[in-house]
């Protein structure tokens, strides 16, 4: 009996020891690996636009139906309606709505700002936007004008959230008053924290003269401020939003410690996967709102590293805004309202020409095209062409030469395809080429300036348009019209100074020059060759813009100084050769516009774009000369021949002292 009762207590202190040890090893469960499933790993969705330019509505506008299908891509009502279903299928995880700048611009629509409007940030707002950064084209009309733009949103709408991390805003500067971050953290519903700033790179800050007197200071040294605040603020996962250029994106990614992810913008590049440059994914969603990016993401909080799932979710990383996705009905409508709004401005503007951006304003069977860069293209052929045949209308006097920056050319012209309007282009496509900018009158589009300058100064100016692109980008090569000439881009470079990283110019990439005679359109004739030293004065014109920086390059390379000058070659700023019609200021859309409606018309009464703007000219043609390097190589080459033949004659004749150069008798 002692033995069986001494069994059950052991028994029984067995069976406690075992339930305290289920117990412990249930508390441990509960404490730790229920977190490492619901907690340490963490999923989010981002959707990411860039460079949206005032796609209000689809294009081209001429292709488009309210709320049907046509073959017109983008517009803010598709995007609305992608972020809808994206909250629909991951209603449990959490979705950002993210733009990297240069949402106003490019477009018509973008004038709206100039009547009291800011409908680009409502859109946004209303899609559910959280965060956008800047870009250069926000400041197309100014600095002062975009900060009342922003002023005008924000009395009314608290989203999204403008970010602006390496601006630099003077005191008494309305900007002060808008209500922007350098960074800012938000905390999704599943407690992970998002840490996000924004830049304007080098290159954007370049092109935005306009933005001044804002300046914007070294993009690397605010990154590692703003990564480093958001760190100290609890941020787990740090996003940039960068307008800079893929360029500089991989320079930031190397550069800056701690930063995730990279949504970038400028370029206008559309990635079907993110690039992973060390522990940082760089992603670009596309121009015009015809794509938008989306990211699934997982962000572990053990390693702190991000993830990106769309394999594993199925989801397209790049989404293509075509008719497959319907428009959402309240936006559509808000985009329409924005049209109707649009006519009336521009009735306005144009004193009852224009009342209608839908009408017709040319024919044309097939698009005016802007394609490969630092080329001639068919689109700047026919701008340059309207701004020299249409400004020598104005002022009266023959224009000799017409420039035009590739940069300020929006894309291609397209006419409709649809049944009952195939081959008309609307008069809002064609503007939209060249609707950017404003003028010193407040009404928008680039002025037209026309000015004189030398032979040799045309020559220099050609010197530039070859120089600009190499040094900067493709935004800067010239489009032209009543010239041609042949360039060999390789001896625009004599080289580059290995420690400081710059060029020496060698000023003889031009090899030949002529301008066009003739009458009218430009053709394959009538032409004359343009020589260096020459003095006579050439009529040019061109935009405001592009005029305000012929007269840079001057001031770093003297050799390629153009001085802008009037009619008698007097030296004059660049405000007071404005061309003028009746007080107001003659626009490059505007030249455009009546240039389109010059042509013989066809059995609609529709004026028909030439076969000449179908294809490119042979005005700007690269060639392979000989290298500049050529006779120096060969003038050294034969000074080091003629140094090694005297040296060895003369050690010949140190060898053999005795030897008579007489000829002695009998050696023949």
């Amino acid at each position: 009996m002692t033995k069986f009762f001494d069994n059950k207590k052991k028994a029984k202190r067995l069976l406690y020891v075992c339930l305290q040890i289920f117990a412990l090893l249930a508390t441990v469960t509960l404490t730790f690996a229920a977190p490492a499933t619901h907690s340490a790993v963490l999923s989010l969705t981002i959707l990411h636009t860039s460079d949206e330019h005032s796609s209000i509505l689809p294009a081209p506008l001429g292709d488009y139906i309210a709320s049907a299908p046509c073959p017109a891509i983008g517009g803010f009502a598709r995007l609305a309606t992608l972020a809808n279903q994206i909250r629909r299928q991951k209603a449990e995880t959490p979705l950002l709505i993210l733009s990297s700048g240069d949402f106003s611009g490019g477009t018509p629509f973008a004038w709206l700002s100039l009547s009291g409007l800011a409908p680009e940030l409502e859109l946004m707002h209303r899609i559910g936007y959280n965060a956008v950064s800047l870009g250069n084209h926000e400041f197309d009309y100014g600095s002062e004008a975009f900060a009342n733009y922003c002023l005008r949103h924000q009395r009314r709408f608290d989203s999204p959230q403008i970010l602006a991390s390496n601006i630099v805003v003077p005191e008494q500067h309305p900007f002060n008053q808008v209500n922007y971050q350098t960074s800012s953290v938000i905390k999704l519903r599943n407690s992970l924290k998002i840490g996000i700033f924004a830049i304007l790179g080098k290159s954007a800050h370049r092109l935005s003269p306009s933005a001044k007197p804002l300046d914007f200071s070294d993009q690397l040294q605010a990154a590692r401020r703003e990564t480093a605040n958001l760190q100290a603020a609890g941020a787990e996962v740090i996003i940039a939003l960068t307008h800079a250029g893929l360029h500089e994106d991989i320079a930031l990614a190397k550069s800056v410690e701690g930063i995730h992810l990279i949504l970038g913008g400028h370029d206008h590049l559309a990635f079907e996967q993110p690039q992973i440059i060390k522990n940082t994914l760089i992603m670009h969603s596309g121009s015009y709102l015809q794509t938008a990016g989306q990211l699934d993401l997982e962000f572990d909080r053990r390693s702190r590293r991000l993830h990106l799932l769309n394999q594993r979710t199925g989801a397209p990383i790049l989404h293509h805004l075509t008719d497959r996705i319907a428009e959402d009905p309240e936006i559509a409508a808000m985009a329409v309202g924005c049209l109707e709004t649009l006519n009336t401005m521009v009735a306005s503007l144009t004193e009852g020409q224009i009342t209608s951006m839908l009408t017709p304003a040319a024919f044309s069977d097939r698009p005016l095209q802007k394609h490969a860069p630092l080329t001639e293209t068919a689109t700047g052929n026919f701008i340059a062409d309207a701004i020299r045949l249409e400004t020598a209308k104005v002022t009266g006097q023959r224009v000799d030469f017409a420039i035009h920056a590739n940069g300020i050319i929006r894309g291609d012209i397209h006419p409709s395809t649809i049944p009952g309007r195939a081959g008309q282009i609307s008069t809002f496509d064609l503007i939209t080429s060249c609707s950017l900018g404003s003028s010193q009158d407040g009404t928008p589009g680039y002025s037209i300036v026309s000015f004189y300058l030398t032979g040799s100064e045309i020559l220099r100016m050609l010197e530039v348009a070859t120089l600009l692109p190499l040094l900067w980008n493709d935004i800067y090569f010239l489009q032209v019209s009543g010239l041609r000439y042949h360039y060999d881009p390789a001896r625009a470079i004599w080289l580059w100074l290995p420690i400081v990283n710059k060029p020496v110019p060698a000023y003889r990439s031009v090899i030949l020059a002529e301008r066009f005679t003739g009458e009218g359109r430009q053709n394959d004739q009538d032409f004359s060759e343009i020589t260096g030293g020459e003095q006579r004065l050439y009529h040019v014109a061109t935009t405001h813009y592009m005029a305000s920086y012929l007269p840079i390059v001057g001031k770093k390379l003297p050799r390629l100084n153009l001085v802008l000058k009037n009619r008698d070659g007097q030296p004059t700023a660049l405000d007071d050769l404005i061309v003028c019609e009746n007080t107001r200021e003659l626009k490059l859309w505007e030249v455009a516009f009546r240039y389109a409606r010059s042509f013989a018309t066809n059995q609609e009464g529709l004026s028909v774009i030439p076969d000449q703007y179908q294809k490119t000219g042979g005005r700007i043609i690269a060639v392979n000369a000989p290298s500049l390097w050529l006779w120096p190589a060969i003038i050294s080459s034969m000074s080091i021949a003629a140094g090694v033949a005297i040296t060895f004659f003369r050690r010949r004749r140190q060898k053999n002292p005795h030897e008579s150069s007489e000829i002695k008798p009998g050696s023949v």
